[in-house]
Formats: C-alpha cells, sequence, structure tokens
C-alpha cells in the first residue's frame, strides 16, 4: 500500500505540473487574443490573471507534492491536502457538466484526477 500511495503521489505531482503547463496554451490554443476582447476590458483581464493565478498554483503544487513526498504522505496536513487536491478536481468535474460543452473524456481525465488523490488520502497508514 505505501508504494501506491507513493506512486500516486508521483503521479499527482506530474499531473499538477501537466495541467499548469496546459493552461499556459490557453492564450493560443483558445484563441484568447480573439475571444477575450469580446469581453468587457475588467472580465478578459479577470480570465487572465485566473489563468495565471492557476498556472502558477498547480506548478507549486507539483513541485511540492514531488520533492516534500514524505511529507505529503505522513503528516495529517499531508492528508488534508490531498484531500483538499481531489476536492478542487471534483468541483472541476462537476463543472465540466455543471455548463454547456461538456466532454465525457475530460469528465473521465477529471474524475481520475479525483482519485489519484483521494486514495493516498484514504487508505490508512499500517
Amino acid at each position: 500500500m505505501k508504494k501506491i500511495k507513493n506512486v500516486l503521489v508521483i503521479i499527482g505531482g506530474i499531473n499538477f505540473l501537466f495541467f499548469g503547463l496546459f493552461h499556459l496554451t490557453f492564450w493560443h490554443g483558445l484563441n484568447w487574443g480573439n475571444e477575450l476582447i469580446k469581453l468587457t476590458e475588467i472580465n478578459s483581464n479577470v480570465m487572465q490573471m485566473l489563468n495565471i493565478g492557476i498556472v502558477v498554483f498547480m506548478l507549486a503544487l507539483g513541485f511540492i507534492m514531488l520533492f516534500y513526498r514524505k511529507e505529503i504522505l505522513n503528516s495529517a496536513l499531508g492528508r488534508a491536502l490531498l484531500i483538499a487536491f481531489s476536492l478542487f478536481w471534483l468541483a472541476r468535474l462537476v463543472g465540466e457538466f455543471a455548463f454547456p460543452g461538456g466532454s465525457i473524456i475530460l469528465g473521465v481525465i477529471l474524475f481520475l484526477c479525483v482519485l489519484i488523490y483521494l486514495i493516498p488520502a484514504i487508505i490508512i497508514k499500517k
């Protein structure tokens, strides 16, 4: 069980790094240069700043999970963080289907993200 938890925390760290880098592609991949000008200036700025914030947040969490694995796996704070990360991805999963245009494939990926963090949080230390 200890090995499974360790592997899942590593996968969780890589997951955060991947999604952090993925969010950097939004300006080009989602054509934000043309799309965000349809919003008011304040709303456009908020969208971009929230995205920058999520990039920094995810990259930081990815590095923390990879370089502080033992602390994540062996402390009450680490367990609380894993549960919080799982709730983060659960909220994202709910949002995928709460708004028009949700994707079943992305929904499955987000559900797996929930499990990546939830499983090591609930496996009892022996």
